[in-house]
């Protein structure tokens, strides 16, 4: 528990069950018997050898410990098989995208794109390609190295059929293809601005779902008026130099004063 007067803090989705608890023993104890009585109860058996226990800023001796209580076999980040999504304490590196760029390669050997004109291949672009990367450009923001990598493999679908095109057989600048019909561009999605506009939509989501867990998690540790607060890591401090943008385009209304500040969001 995350304090003696909580219990589990614990995320269900489908079939994956996460649960955060603190590295102790007594913790470890209380869960262990939790899940036992659960399979008397119910007569289903947990398979702990397909669960994981993951350390956090724990010493080896607590960890040893842990694990051979639980009964669980130890693993450790960044976890990438919840929910598909990457979990880690630390700054996602370039290699970890490696599983979606793969993905993309497999869509596009499988596709006939000898076979298909311009026009195909950019409704399978915007149609296919880009919404896979939706779920993931809404939760981490992606390094510019992996998006320098997807562009690359959609650059070399729309003009060439490959994942790479040489720069001859692009007939006009990248960044123009970007750009929307009117101004003569093709309307494909920019990458890495619709990532920061799915980052902004977390922020958002801080002001205004008051009954969200995000939210009300969040709430408890950070000051809403400028985003600082005690949570590390990097994925938050992504969200906070966005906070600029986000109050640009932006704005409130003062209802009672708990989060607004006056001197950034009043003035």
């Amino acid at each position: 528990p995350l304090s003696a007067n909580q219990t589990c803090t614990v995320l269900q989705y489908a079939d994956d069950t996460l649960i955060l608890l603190k590295g102790q023993r007594d913790d470890a104890s209380r869960l262990k018997s939790s899940l036992d009585l659960f399979s008397s109860l119910t007569g289903l058996k947990i398979n702990f050898n397909k669960s994981v226990t993951v350390p956090m800023h724990m010493s080896d001796n607590h960890i040893q410990q842990i694990t051979s209580y639980v009964g669980c076999r130890l693993g450790d980040f960044p976890q990438t098989t919840y929910l598909g999504l990457f979990l880690s304490p630390t700054k996602l590196r370039i290699q970890l995208f490696s599983p979606t760029i793969a993905k993309i390669d497999q869509y596009l050997a499988g596709w006939q794109s000898s076979l298909q004109n311009p026009m195909g291949h950019l409704i399978l672009i915007n149609s296919v390609l880009d919404s896979h990367l939706n779920y993931i450009m809404s939760v981490v923001q992606l390094p510019k190295g992996a998006g320098h990598k997807l562009n690359q493999r959609r650059r070399g679908f729309l003009w060439f059929s490959k994942d790479v095109a040489p720069g001859a057989r692009c007939l006009v600048p990248w960044d123009t293809v970007l750009g929307s019909k009117s101004v003569g561009g093709l309307s494909i999605q920019d990458l890495m601005l619709f990532n920061t506009c799915l980052q902004l939509k977390l922020i958002h989501r801080l002001y205004t779902s008051y009954c969200s867990s995000y939210g009300v998690r969040v709430r408890c540790h950070a000051c809403l008026a400028s985003l600082t607060s005690d949570l590390p890591g990097p994925q938050w401090a992504s969200l906070r130099s966005l906070l600029p943008i986000y109050r640009a385009i932006s704005t409130c209304e003062v209802y009672d004063g708990k989060s607004t500040s006056f001197w950034y969001d009043v003035l």
